[in-house]
């Protein structure tokens, strides 16, 4: 209510629109800080289109392929700060806006670059799949 939290949903890729099983962002489980270390490893993968991503929002819900032990465990969902109380972007956080479009152009329609940015265990959304401090994945 005070807009304290401005939230995304930042599903789509540049490579992938909105096929989920595509998706190539990656969230790999680190067990020795019990983080999640989310990326962007190809040009494909760059979170893209969503609404108020380039100029507003401070934290998104993404779409990212969980990683443990080298084993993908499909497709998760994660909480992540985007923006830091100065509203500028975060380390490893790249924001942007995508440019003109043919209509809406009201709407801060933007792109947004993970590069080794941790987010602590506790923020993949779960409520049928875990990951525990150890790793294992139910």
């Amino acid at each position: 209510m005070r807009f304290e939290i401005i939230g995304n949903y930042a599903q789509t890729e540049l490579g992938h629109g909105s096929n989920v099983r595509g998706l190539q962002t990656t969230a790999e489980y680190d067990k020795k800080t019990q983080e999640f270390v989310i990326n962007c490893p190809t040009l494909r993968s760059i979170k893209w289109w969503p609404g108020a991503l380039g100029k507003v929002s401070t934290h998104a819900t993404i779409y990212a392929q969980l990683i443990i032990d080298g084993k993908q465990h499909g497709v998760q969902v994660f909480i992540i700060q985007l923006r830091d109380e100065n509203h500028k972007p975060l380390p490893g956080v790249e924001l942007g806006i995508v440019g003109k479009k043919i209509g809406d152009n009201a709407n801060d329609t933007g792109y947004c670059i993970f590069k080794n940015v941790r987010i602590p265990r506790e923020y993949m959304l779960c409520a049928h799949n875990k990951v525990a401090p150890d790793g294992s994945f139910t």
